[in-house]
């Protein structure tokens, strides 16, 4: 039923990629441009998806709800960081036009 794995050292992890999570299984289109606040913004919504993501698990799985809890704690002082990540982001492109 299940192949078998190759020896371990003949095993590359490194260019073995086809369980890793790819940025649009998650979250969208991964494109980056070169605005430091666009790009900011973006990953902060990305954080907001992640928090409604955990807050929808805790419901679907109650027994996870403590964990999911501390999870959005976290999640939530990243915000609040990127929040101000981006308030000096636009203070610094104002005084780059005075």
């Amino acid at each position: 039923m299940f192949k078998a794995p190759p020896p371990p050292e003949t095993y590359d992890t490194l260019s073995d990629t086809s369980a890793y999570a790819r940025p649009v299984d998650d979250f969208g289109d991964p494109s980056v441009t070169n605005d430091p606040v666009g790009n900011l913004k973006k990953l902060r919504q990305m954080m907001i998806d992640k928090r409604r993501y955990l807050a929808q698990d805790a419901m679907t799985y109650p027994v996870m709800f403590i964990g999911r809890a501390q999870d959005i704690a976290e999640v939530q002082k990243l915000i609040a960081a990127l929040d101000e990540a981006i308030a000096h982001e636009e203070r610094l492109s104002g005084e780059a036009v005075n």
